[in-house]
């Protein structure tokens, strides 16, 4: 059974999109330049555009918690959780 990973302390190579192959670092990386919102760091890395994120992801669903959970750890932009149209009214 897969165990769900604890970002904040996941090494820089763990796969996030699995769909697509996009690592930690990548998305990290992309927040740390700017990208403060789901909408913006799929722009930058791709992540979460895959096609068949339900299947290649071991919990079955897509990977945006886990992009939002990195945006959390690792922005330093806050938003509002309510918004997710990429704006920054947040």
């Amino acid at each position: 059974m897969f165990q769900a990973i604890d970002w904040s302390q996941a090494d820089g190579d763990e796969v996030v999109c699995h769909c697509l192959g996009v690592n930690k670092r990548t998305i990290v990386e992309a927040i740390k330049s700017g990208a403060y919102t789901l909408p913006l760091v799929k722009t930058m890395t791709q992540a979460g555009r895959g096609k068949d994120c339900k299947r290649r992801h071991p919990e079955g669903r897509t990977c945006e918690s886990d992009i939002d959970e990195l945006i959390d750890l690792y922005s330093d932009i806050p938003r509002d959780k309510g918004c997710d149209c990429g704006c920054g009214c947040g």
